[in-house]
């Protein structure tokens, strides 16, 4: 029948039509999906973990697809829950009985509105099903029988033992099985067995994950919702790079190598203005070769943007194309001043004109039409001397002078927060390896690193005197102590 049909159309197209064409499509039986989403309508994954930021149209979109799967199989029994029983009716079984709506396909279910009804939607025609659930509650566990599929919303609340039990009653015959589960990533930390098992382990392959964030959303103000996620964040900048860009929550869990970094007060918005403008390089090239710019205003020293320079792009002429880029869509015509790691000004063996890392990178400015003089230093700076420096300039203005970070720097934030101090106070480096490629690399520091080499290029005379001063104390201690 005509009527049962459920076709996915992309939802930026179906948002340039009129509304009364928007209705009609609807009424034929076209269900709009988010582009994002697009590839995965007809999948067969066993798990499908879908995650990233508020608003982002997860949780409709799973909901839409099992809707499909109810009208068209054959047989098909959907287990829909949260961590929480009681916290099932106002939320997924409400996002199903309004998408059966929203679809015009309330003629095709039988279920309850009642506040204190069953959560049982049952499809007329072929008696497919969706039963709710919760893993707080045994009797709606021990229910469970012979289901084709799970959709966990807020996936993230749920234990390890909970999914285990879940998934292994996905072990019908009688239909392909499938689970789903959507959660946001704010509260996602480097501990959540989440990350540990399906995204950092060795069961990374095990499950299809998508990232999905607000600005995929085609159905909502995406301007507008972005300032409500800003005002949610209440100025923390790594909460709001969680919950608007879907990037892992951050914990600080002690150790860190900038312990007087404080998101809540060296973080704010801070925009391009006509001057001078620095990039401080560092040149390892995985897991990218990182740019962060910079612009001295007064006495504060302020990071304006940031480029990560991933593969393809991780070479010194094509992150020098990518800053370049950056400059024009800024339309700078000021001096730009490079600065960096001292050990790529070292000549290559592999370039055949023997290049350094530098020299190839200003040629590219320069080529672009840009004035450019080399700042990098000639030493690299003391690691522990130069991290207490700028923890001295986070913590008390050192001399006068303030680090301001622009909360679009969402990498250099994080990296600022979470960078450890190894025993000997240095910058810890540890180490990953990438599953796919096999190449080992430094998750972080990179960011950190671009920051030393800044400050210290700018402020090359008060670390000189902050070091006359330490070891002027460490000696006075010495003697006393003598």
């Amino acid at each position: 029948m005509a009527e049962l049909l459920l076709q996915p159309v992309k939802a930026s197209g179906f948002r340039k039509v009129p509304g009364d064409i928007q209705e009609v499509l609807i009424q034929s039986g076209a269900v709009p999906v988010n582009d994002v989403f697009f590839p995965l309508w007809s999948n067969k994954n066993k798990i499908n973990l879908l995650y990233g930021s508020y608003g982002s149209g997860k949780s409709v979109f799973i909901v839409d697809v099992l809707i499909n799967h109810a009208v068209h199989d054959e047989y098909f029994r959907c287990y829909f829950g949260r961590k929480i029983l009681e916290d099932v009716r106002g939320t997924v079984f409400k996002t199903i009985t309004d998408r059966i709506k929203e679809l015009k396909k309330e003629h095709l279910f039988s279920f309850s509105d009642a506040p204190n009804g069953t959560m049982i939607i049952v499809c007329k025609k072929n008696r497919n099903e969706f039963n709710p659930f919760g893993a707080n509650n045994p009797a709606s566990l021990k229910s469970i029988k012979d289901p084709t599929h799970f959709f966990c919303e807020e996936f993230d609340q749920f234990t390890f033992e909970d999914f285990g039990f879940i998934y292994s009653r996905l072990r019908t015959e009688k239909a392909v099985t499938q689970f789903y589960g959507a959660f946001n990533t704010e509260r996602i930390y480097q501990s959540h067995w989440l990350r540990k098992i399906f995204f950092d382990g060795e069961r990374s392959n095990d499950a299809f994950k998508l990232k999905a964030n607000y600005y995929d959303n085609y159905f909502i103000d995406q301007d507008d919702y972005y300032k409500k996620l800003q005002f949610i964040a209440n100025g923390n900048a790594a909460v709001l790079n969680a919950i608007a860009n879907g990037e892992w929550g951050v914990v600080r869990t002690g150790g860190e190598f900038f312990k007087e970094f404080d998101e809540t007060k060296h973080v704010g918005s801070l925009a391009y203005a006509p001057g001078v403008v620095y990039v401080s390089l560092d040149e390892n090239v995985n897991p990218y070769v990182t740019a962060t710019i910079w612009q001295v205003r007064g006495s504060s020293l302020n990071q304006i943007h940031e480029i990560l320079s991933k593969s393809p792009a991780n070479n010194a002429p094509k992150a020098a194309a990518k800053f370049a880029d950056y400059l024009d869509s800024i339309n700078h015509k000021d001096m730009v001043f490079v600065c960096g790691d001292p050990s790529a000004s070292k000549r290559s063996t592999v370039d055949e004109n023997s290049s350094s890392f530098y020299t190839k990178y200003i040629e590219i400015l320069q080529k672009r039409g840009y004035k450019v003089t080399n700042k990098v230093m000639k030493s690299a700076p003391e690691v522990a001397l130069s991290g207490a420096f700028i923890n001295a300039i986070f913590e008390n203005n050192l001399n006068g002078w303030s680090i301001k970070i622009s909360d679009m720097c969402f990498t250099s934030i994080e990296d600022y927060m979470m960078v450890k101090e190894d025993a000997e106070g240095k910058m810890m480096k540890e180490k990953e390896k990438d599953p796919d490629t096999g190449i080992t690399y430094e998750p972080r520091g990179h960011c950190a690193d671009t920051l030393r080499y800044q400050c210290l290029t700018i402020l090359s005379t008060q670390f000189e005197a902050f070091k006359g001063r330490r070891k002027s104390n460490f000696y006075n201690r010495t003697a006393y102590l003598g």
